[in-house]
């Protein structure tokens, strides 16, 4: 419909503002997009409420303090970014420099750094506890993972998006590598029962606690 049309390019014209002037007021948004104050502030109130933009009280001059709109990390991520193929094409250049085996220690390196980042949040937490908190970090990484409970000791893991779908299709061995990954962090067996990679349209774990004594991971 050509109102909501105009209103997702108002909506984009204020975020583009905010992203080149940094920190951006009402007035100027108004004057610029050519939008009336009480509609710019409409906008943003829309575009705080989806988590793309924050505001901040600044004193300009004797007058009380002005609210400064500014982007979150999400909107920022509005924004074209080149991360996927310069990761792609460092992860190429140590294959090419070393070898893959090279490219399968990276990896494992990583997954330790991540296991380490995040053991204080997983310390003391039952097991629910724990898959939930995993599926947070999950998030925060990209992955918008959910979980269910199937059973008292089972859970299903889900990730609606693949955050490192670009590496995976060129170096699928990160994907074992993510499955040892959530093992570890949450302490349980998992079990992959769906995968982007073999055509699926999202990737699923099973969680069975109590993990045996040492940790499975099997991409069955």
């Amino acid at each position: 419909m050509p109102g909501q049309t105009d209103e997702k390019g108002t909506r984009t014209a204020i975020l583009r503002f905010i992203k080149i002037k940094g920190r951006a007021a009402i007035q100027e948004m108004s004057g610029a997009i050519g939008v009336t104050p009480m509609a710019v502030r409409r906008h943003v109130r829309r575009l705080q409420s989806a988590g793309l933009v924050r505001t901040e009280k600044t004193r300009r001059g004797r007058g009380r303090p002005a609210d400064l709109c500014l982007l979150t990390d999400l909107g920022d991520g509005f924004f074209p970014k080149t991360y996927d193929r310069f990761s792609t094409d460092l992860i190429r250049s140590v294959a090419s420099l070393d070898g893959n085996s090279k490219v399968d220690r990276l990896f494992e390196t990583r997954m330790n750094h991540l296991l380490e980042k995040f053991a204080g949040r997983m310390a003391g937490k039952n097991r629910a506890a724990r898959v939930q908190e995993a599926v947070a970090i999950l998030c925060e990484e990209g992955y918008m993972a959910e979980s269910c409970r199937l059973s008292p000791g089972t859970f299903l893991i889900t990730e609606h998006n693949c955050a490192i779908a670009h590496i995976a299709r060129e170096y699928p061995q990160v994907c074992h590598t993510e499955l040892c990954f959530l093992a570890q962090m949450i302490g349980a067996a998992i079990h992959r029962e769906c995968h982007v990679l073999k055509g699926d349209s999202e990737c699923s774990y099973i969680v069975q606690f109590p993990a045996s004594r040492k940790v499975a991971a099997t991409t069955g």
